[in-house]
């Protein structure tokens, strides 16, 4: 069953007549009498009683032209929601490093949902190479990621450029801690790689990675004296945090680490992820 099969149907029953409902939709009389005819056979009865002059609904037309009315607005309905110039709605779901979501995304998405409250919004905490995966998998629409990104298959945007530190106990050479642990978010974090990297190239080789889920976390095991993390001075740089904690400055370009905002490349966005993708601050 076609949408306009159900328009001339409704035509027909506004107009009582075959031949009116032909004038108003610019048809030819018999295309709409062989269409209603389809119909009928369709559905295995008469829509209309056949009177001297015009037609009128039987019961079984009745019904269906309730059902026809709410299938074409419906229609109408996600036209406008798919439209160029359609009001941002639906669903968004967007993944991020916890230290992004917890430092940098707070004041947009509180913009974003003043803007747009219509759009479902949904923030996903995870390790750049679980979300940039959760994005592959179409499980989330956009991602905030650090480190490299494969141009093939995303497309990116840079929108934040962090100065990384080295967060250690106070009173602490943390290259000649005796048992070296580090104090790290779950593999596939871009922190977590340049840590390692940055304390291979220094020849500290017997390290034990310490797995933890918060930043909170990490943090206080460094405070309390149990190793050491690399972390954006943003999130760090706090004076309750200070207190407990030493900051050490990185070389270059350990130092430096830029985050993207990465989509599908090739998919047309969602009017919920481009104005998102509008709200994006430059580096």
């Amino acid at each position: 069953m076609e949408i306009n099969e159900l328009k001339i149907f409704l035509a027909v029953a506004r107009q009582g007549s075959i031949s009116r409902a032909a004038e108003e939709l610019n048809y030819v009389q018999s295309n709409v009498t062989t269409r209603i005819k389809q119909l009928e056979e369709r559905f295995g009865r008469p829509l209309f009683h056949r009177k001297s002059k015009g037609v009128c609904l039987t019961a079984s037309g009745l019904i269906l032209c309730d059902y026809a009315q709410r299938i074409i607005q419906l229609t109408g309905e996600a036209h406008d929601a798919l439209s160029e110039n359609a009001v941002p709605q639906g669903p968004l779901a967007i993944s991020s490093m916890e230290t992004t979501a917890a430092v940098r995304l707070p004041s947009l998405l509180a913009d974003y949902h003043r803007r747009y409250p219509q759009v479902a919004l949904n923030l996903v905490s995870a390790p750049s190479a679980e979300s940039l995966k959760k994005l592959l998998d179409y499980q989330v629409d956009g991602a905030f990621i650090a480190g490299e990104v494969d141009p093939q298959a995303i497309e990116s945007c840079e929108v934040f450029e962090e100065e990384l530190v080295l967060v250690a106990p106070l009173d602490i050479d943390p290259l000649t801690m005796e048992s070296l642990k580090i104090l790290v978010f779950r593999p596939g974090c871009s922190y977590r790689a340049r840590l390692e990297n940055w304390l291979r190239q220094n020849g500290r080789l017997g390290y034990h990675s310490v797995e933890l889920g918060s930043i909170e976390g990490i943090l206080a095991c460094v405070a309390a004296g149990m190793g050491i993390s690399i972390l954006p001075r943003s999130v760090v740089e706090r004076p309750h945090l200070m207190q407990n904690c030493a900051l050490h400055e990185l070389p270059e370009p350990v130092r430096r680490m830029t985050t993207r905002f990465v989509w599908r490349r090739h998919e047309k966005p969602s009017t919920a992820l481009q104005v998102f993708r509008e709200l994006l601050p430059a580096p």
